[in-house]
């Protein structure tokens, strides 16, 4: 009955299974091995196994099936199929007591090939992480256990090996002034659930420099909540840190020196534009240009002269000449540096027009800006109403011809000036990818 319930259970397996006994002759023959070796078990079963299968005689195949029939202990191997080209087939012998020995056959190709993929991938990760000099930790956060990789013990000048496995000895290397913040920034991380965090701080080596570190994290959770681990890599940024430091000092030193020079620029008109010798005002609308000027530049300075946005460059090159009366609308649109002056430039010359002549020389006026980007092109429009009665201009001043031809080449767009009678429209459209 046992030998009836185990012939049951080996048939209903996938894999290929067959007994030898102690005399080398086949007495069991699962359907999985009819299958794989295309051989009815009425044409093997009795049959001596040499005989059946005479190239197995002298291989390593060979081999095991006698070391397990002489030393009743189990074999295993795993061999590129004879059978069956391109497969790859794991081997079990097992002892049958003391009546011979039992072969499980296992097709594990794919297995196999996963395990070849999957370790290619990490010789890759590795020479990717070696490479870049990556370091990467592993925090178990209720115990305050971490492991750290290799790269990450050089990265903080500690000998391989001699890391404590401790989140204090994370702690002890970080700078003091450093700590307090980052610290805060893990725990909101924690509170808030997030999945993903990134930071950057300062730590101290054993050899005593002091290095900026950079770092991203997953952080993985218990059901109810609770912080379980974090993981994540870390990197010496030092170098482009410091590179971006002295690149800001260059800017500010920059920036200074062009508002020294706007000085001297000013001066020099004052001394130039002597009484009964400019037009009345003319040292005042210089002077108010060179400011615009200057408020762009503190504008561009703020932004490391990346970029600067519309509603910064209208919002300082119209704050002295409007009292709440100027609204100005419109989405997030950054412009180049120098796009940036020349519309800081033109919203000086609108504002100081709309003062004197226009919608904000008289109380009930005002003035609204607005811009809008459709399909790159962005369109901006500075309308006045409430104002006096206007009347177009018999000539074009600096003013007009600033707006209409400065402004419009360094926009690369257009510039029109209505001067309808209910208050002065400028339109303006440019291509932002220009």
């Amino acid at each position: 009955m046992a030998d009836a319930r185990l012939a049951a259970v080996l048939e209903g397996i996938s894999e290929v299974y067959y007994a030898i006994d102690r005399d080398w002759r086949m007495v069991m023959f699962n359907g999985a091995a009819e299958r794989f070796f295309g051989a009815p078990r009425a044409e093997i079963l009795g049959r001596d196994f040499w005989e059946l299968f005479p190239q197995g005689r002298d291989s390593a195949f060979g081999d095991l099936l006698r070391e397990a029939m002489t030393a009743r202990a189990p074999r295993r191997m795993s061999a590129p199929s004879a059978l069956r080209a391109g497969r790859t087939v794991e081997i079990r012998i097992a002892p049958l007591g003391d009546e011979g020995i039992g072969v499980a056959i296992d097709d594990i190709t794919e297995r196999t090939e996963a395990e070849r993929a999957l370790r290619r991938s990490e010789r890759r990760l590795d020479l990717a992480v070696s490479a870049h000099a990556i370091g990467i930790f592993d925090w178990h956060i209720p115990s305050g256990e971490v492991v750290w990789t290799r790269e990450e013990e050089q990265l903080f000048g500690v000998p391989e090996g001699a890391f404590e496995g401790r989140i204090d000895g994370w702690r002890k290397q970080v700078l003091e002034e450093d700590l307090p913040r980052i610290e805060a920034e893990m725990q909101a991380a924690m509170a808030a659930r997030q999945a993903h965090m990134t930071f950057q701080f300062r730590i101290r080596r054993l050899d005593g420099a002091v290095r900026w570190v950079e770092g991203a994290a997953t952080l993985l959770y218990a059901p109810d909540g609770t912080p379980r681990r974090m993981v994540g890599t870390n990197m010496d940024v030092t170098e482009r840190v410091v590179a971006e430091q002295h690149q800001r000092l260059l800017i500010n030193e920059l920036n200074h020196r062009v508002k020294n020079t706007l000085a001297i620029v000013q001066a020099i008109a004052r001394q130039s534009f002597r009484a009964g010798e400019a037009q009345p005002g003319a040292v005042q609308a210089f002077e108010g240009r060179l400011s615009a000027l200057s408020a762009a530049h503190d504008v561009l300075t703020a932004q490391h002269w990346e970029s600067a946005s519309i509603a910064q460059i209208v919002a300082e090159a119209t704050a002295p000449h409007h009292d709440g009366r100027l609204t100005a609308e419109g989405p997030a649109v950054n412009l180049a540096p120098k796009t940036a002056v020349a519309l800081g430039l033109a919203m000086h010359e609108l504002a100081t027009n709309a003062v004197k002549y226009g919608a904000l020389s008289t109380p009930a006026g005002r003035v609204l800006v607005r811009w809008a980007v459709e399909g790159g092109r962005l369109r901006l429009t500075w309308r006045e109403e409430g104002g006096p009665r206007v009347a177009a201009p018999t000539h074009r001043g600096f003013g007009a011809r600033l707006l209409e031809q400065g402004l419009a080449e360094e926009l690369r767009g257009t510039v029109r000036l209505a001067f309808d009678p209910d208050g002065l429209c400028c339109e303006v459209e440019a291509d932002l990818e220009a």
